[in-house]
């Protein structure tokens, strides 16, 4: 029996005590896609025999890199989201309710931690799943589309580079997936929501259609050493990159003339469910960059129509949020230890 899509999904465990060594997972997820594959170093002998073929092939460095995309959902995210943003605190609002925060650049830590994944790729092998160690969650993408469709579930793309991978292993059970709390993309109308473009453009002013957040964190890929043909620990190399897309209807000039002028902007987003938990609180999920540049703007005419403009923010450090990105989740989910 081939594998079947519909029968995968994935499991987590809280940061891995020592890098590449397995993590018992403790969350368990469903996921939209999964595309992490080795990248497999090849070591070619270049000897001249009087021939036109190499004399052989032989294996080089190995690691595994690529990109998962799960559901934004309000709850049973938060180890994925302390993984691309390193610092983690919580703070109670009442009761069980609970504010968890994550910064991008709140640690001087050179790296970041990393994870153990347990995956069902199809049911192969029956029962089984392969595992990922030493899995670090170097970027992280969110988007989202006004309107119906799929798009219109906020999803969550992270990219993972990663030290080892073993199949055929035993699965840690007695794991349940978190509630359906989709952030859908209405969410922003709801008493605490907030749209906010990086102006000071009125609400009513303010219309996206759809938007794309990314930060990149930077981390080695060389380094392999002589004893071991797995990578070690991927360090930081270089400067983090926070960046907002936005379409949305042109309805001012504000983004356009700070683009003429450089001014710098807040670009945010706050989603609330309607549902209340404790006595008066709902879920949330907030998004910001306390200061950022626009750095592309264009209000396009294409024909007749609503015009629609695009506009790009690069994000930089925020002295007020001690971050380039935070992202703050409000729910009823224990703090990380």
């Amino acid at each position: 029996m081939p594998g079947l899509g519909h029968k995968s999904y994935i499991q987590i465990g809280p940061k891995e005590t020592t890098f590449g060594t397995f993590q018992t997972p403790t969350k368990k997820l469903e996921v939209e896609s999964w595309s992490i594959s080795p990248e497999i170093g090849v070591i070619e002998d270049a000897s001249l025999y009087a021939a036109q073929s190499r004399r052989g092939l032989y294996q080089g460095g190995l690691l595994y890199k690529g990109t998962f995309v799960v559901r934004l959902n309000y709850d049973g995210i938060l180890e994925l989201l302390r993984g691309v943003l390193g610092t983690y605190s919580s703070a109670v609002v009442e009761g069980s309710v609970r504010d968890h925060t994550f910064l991008s650049d709140g640690t001087t830590s050179s790296t970041l931690n990393s994870y153990s994944f347990e995956v069902v790729l199809g049911d192969v092998p029956a029962g089984k799943v392969s595992r990922l160690l030493g899995a670090k969650l170097t970027g992280m993408t969110i988007r989202g589309t006004a309107g119906n469709g799929n798009d219109a579930m906020l999803t969550v793309e992270f990219t993972v580079l990663a030290k080892d991978y073993q199949s055929d292993q035993t699965q840690t059970g007695s794991l349940t997936f978190p509630a359906v709390l989709p952030v859908l993309y209405h969410h922003t109308e709801n008493p605490g929501g907030v749209v906010d473009d990086g102006t000071a453009d009125a609400v009513g002013n303010v219309r996206w259609r759809s938007f794309e957040i990314a930060i990149a964190s930077p981390h080695t890929e060389d380094r392999f050493y002589l004893g071991s043909h797995n990578i070690d620990e991927p360090l930081r190399s270089d400067f983090l990159d926070v960046t907002w897309r936005q379409t949305q209807e042109f309805i001012t000039k504000t983004q356009l003339e700070a683009a003429r002028a450089f001014t710098p902007g807040s670009p945010r987003l706050v989603f609330q469910h309607p549902t209340t938990i404790g006595s008066a609180s709902k879920r949330e999920f907030e998004i910001r960059s306390g200061s950022a540049q626009l750095t592309e703007f264009s209000p396009p005419i294409e024909g007749y129509g609503v015009l629609i403009s695009t506009a790009t923010w690069r994000a930089f450090y925020d002295p007020t949020d001690t971050a380039a990105l935070l992202v703050r989740v409000r729910n009823t989910e224990a703090a990380l230890s």
